[in-house]
């Protein structure tokens, strides 16, 4: 339990300075990766928790990212849906409910596909900008 709230503080600092700096978004999305990662591989709910916890962390660091202006909208619908299905991650795992929480980082990974898909650049812009 001491690991759980040292966690949460930690994030809580962490995402006050992440108000105060550019966001690195790439660096963001790594973290969240590893942390999903965790997540994913987690064989009891602390320590599912731990890295949920974690992961949403970063979430809340990216939702406060500058995105390109044609696609800020839709990359932000993208983080609230994912931090829906983080919350219910996180209630299922309140009730002690491993499987539960783990058919949620399904949803969850389709939510990444379905908006990465999103973010790179067509051969065309590449070319011409």
């Amino acid at each position: 339990m001491k690991t759980v709230i040292s966690v949460v503080i930690t994030g809580l600092l962490f995402c006050g300075f992440a108000f105060a700096n550019d966001v690195d978004m790439e660096k963001t999305m790594k973290q969240m990766a590893l942390n999903f990662k965790q997540a994913k591989e987690a064989q009891s709910v602390e320590q599912m928790t731990l890295a949920l916890a974690s992961f949403e962390t970063q979430l809340q660091q990216a939702q406060q990212g500058k995105f390109q202006a044609d696609k800020a909208e839709l990359y932000q619908q993208g983080l609230k849906e994912l931090a829906v299905e983080v919350d219910q991650a996180q209630l299922l795992l309140a009730q002690q409910d491993l499987e539960g929480a783990k058919q949620q980082l399904l949803k969850m990974d389709e939510l990444r596909k379905k908006y990465h898909k999103h973010r790179k650049p067509s051969f065309w812009q590449l070319i011409f900008g």
